[in-house]
């Protein structure tokens, strides 16, 4: 295996892995791409490790969710869930899963109580998924949950290689640890878990026969390297709504750089990890997904970046100014400045939810219609209150999308925001900060808690109003909220039948983004159809 054979893969799926002066490599489109396509899709070097905490509802080979539908349940009310009867902490939803699982790895972890600790767990794993892939052991299951997946996510993006084992483990053995610059007490930690591998290995007889192994498990430097490569490049494994279940080695994926304002999302079937674009790509454009949470403040994705990663961001967002400065990093520089800040709250109080309530009250939900058709730039209002910093959003923004603008229009039209927001006067404390969303989404969790949809709906819209100012317009996080916002307007009876129009309205919006990052086959497909279906029920209510 050569780079060769990886470049003759990437080029298979229109990209090119070309050198840079500051991030060593970076993945570049070879043709253009359309918002919503899938790039390439990503196999794991070994089986993903569940967090303890989700075991009970996933299955630990194909990952299906306990209580999806399946026509394989053994039940009528979906997928049933059974553990290891030796073990008892992982489970499988049938006994073809547990047979792959058993023969691939778990006979070898089923009894070893240090598989608690992540970095163990993972660098046993991978260290058993080399071996077996290198003395030919290890066999891909005619209907396995990753080749189920791959060819699902393949189905939306025409021809390309199908990713081989020998592959995901060559681009593993190219990736980044940094072991020469990381923590020397998380080295010697490493030092601790390799060595403690490499003895259990050989305690436990496991076979190593490949010719480049001559009989021994790798040396403790060589784990160390493993387990180096997968701190800097793991992946945190979500389901369709972003929540986080486990962690992975996704080699080809991590080729891939990251940006504050990306141009991909990574997402996962299954165990099939999928990037897809969330906006187009032209020939020649690099090809950027996230490795932090855009909506933190500068300072902390840089922390982050540098800590575990170990490069300082140089992204639009983050990049430090220099004379040939484009409109781009200086609208997104804006950005940053803008949403700095970390007061809430009146006169230095702690915030509480009687004050809350009286910021959000005043909040006029938009009309509907006025959300369908994008009008000329509107005049900022006056003074930036958190009422009026929400219309001003909300009417300038969603229109663009709904009607499918390209990107260059609405980055204009942000751009133009940015610039309004940092001009006008605004209201003590700033309304549109991290901090100021952070106590919003926690009040608007309580105010769903508390079925208190009129309420909830004004904060939602807020919350909307905030992330379409930070995030990038076709990101899954932007339309999950407007689905569970649209609830909230179909459930609010004060608002009476104008709520419920402006909930179809938001479904739509829902809807239309989620196509971008969800796609239309495959098993993140399913959320998609859902709002389809809740858009009949509204329709049907709206006659």
């Amino acid at each position: 295996m050569s780079a060769t054979i990886l470049n003759q893969h990437l080029h298979s799926h229109g990209l090119d892995l070309i050198t840079d002066t500051h991030k060593y490599r970076k993945v570049v489109a070879l043709r253009p791409f359309n918002k919503g396509s899938v790039v390439i899709t990503s196999r794991p070097l070994c089986n993903p490790i569940i967090f303890p905490t989700h075991r009970a509802q996933h299955c630990e080979t194909c990952f299906k969710t306990k209580g999806s539908n399946s026509s394989t349940s053994a039940t009528a009310g979906g997928l049933g869930l059974e553990r290891c009867s030796v073990c008892k902490k992982r489970y499988y939803c049938d006994r073809d899963c547990f047979t792959v699982a058993w023969k691939g790895w778990h006979k070898w972890v089923c009894h070893d109580k240090d598989m608690e600790d992540l970095d163990y767990e993972m660098l046993k794993m991978v260290v058993i998924s080399i071996e077996r892939l290198r003395n030919g052991a290890f066999k891909e299951p005619k209907q396995s949950g990753v080749a189920t997946a791959t060819t699902a996510a393949a189905g939306s993006h025409g021809t390309g290689e199908q990713e081989s084992l020998a592959l995901t483990e060559y681009v593993f053995s190219t990736l980044m640890g940094h072991e020469a610059i990381a923590d020397p007490v998380e080295i010697s930690k490493y030092k601790e878990i390799a060595t403690k591998i490499r003895e259990q290995l050989i305690v436990a007889k496991f076979p190593f026969k490949s010719e480049s192994s001559r009989g021994e498990p790798p040396s403790v430097a060589e784990l160390m390297r493993y387990l180096c490569r997968f701190h800097c490049n793991n992946f945190s494994i979500h389901d369709s709504q972003l929540f986080t279940m486990a962690e992975g080695t996704f080699p080809v994926g991590a080729l891939f750089n990251h940006s504050c304002r990306p141009n991909a999302i990574v997402m996962y079937e299954g165990q099939t990890q999928v990037v897809r674009t969330l906006e187009d790509i032209a020939v020649g454009q690099e090809v950027c997904t996230s490795y932090v949470d855009n909506g933190v403040q500068r300072a902390e994705r840089r922390q982050l970046l540098r800590g575990k990663y170990y490069f300082d961001c140089l992204c639009p967002r983050c990049g430090d100014g220099e004379s040939s400065e484009t409109a781009e990093k200086a609208g997104f520089r804006i950005l940053d400045d803008l949403i700095e800040g970390d007061q809430d709250g009146e006169d230095g109080k702690k915030v509480d939810g009687e004050w809350l309530t009286k910021q959000f009250e005043t909040i006029i939900l938009p009309g509907a219609r006025s959300l369908q058709v994008a009008g000329p730039s509107l005049q900022p209002p006056t003074m930036i209150t958190r009422s009026s910093f929400t219309s001003y959003l909300i009417h300038s923004l969603v229109p663009l999308i709904q009607t499918g603008a390209t990107e260059q229009s609405y980055m204009e039209r942000l751009f133009a925001i940015y610039d309004a927001l940092q001009t006008t006067p605004h209201c003590t404390p700033k309304p549109f900060t991290t901090t100021v969303m952070t106590n919003a989404t926690s009040f608007f969790n309580t105010s769903l808690e508390h079925q208190s949809w009129a309420l909830a709906s004004k904060i939602g819209t807020f919350i909307l109003a905030l992330y379409l100012m930070i995030y990038p317009r076709h990101h899954p996080l932007v339309g999950l909220h407007c689905f569970t916002l649209a609830k909230c307007l179909w459930n609010d009876v004060e608002g009476g039948m104008t709520s419920v129009r402006l909930s179809h309205e938001i479904l739509k919006l829902s809807r239309n983004i989620l196509t971008v990052s969800h796609g239309r086959t495959g098993q993140n497909a399913s959320l998609v159809k859902e709002i389809e279906t809740f858009m009949r029920t509204v329709e049907s209510e709206l006659g």
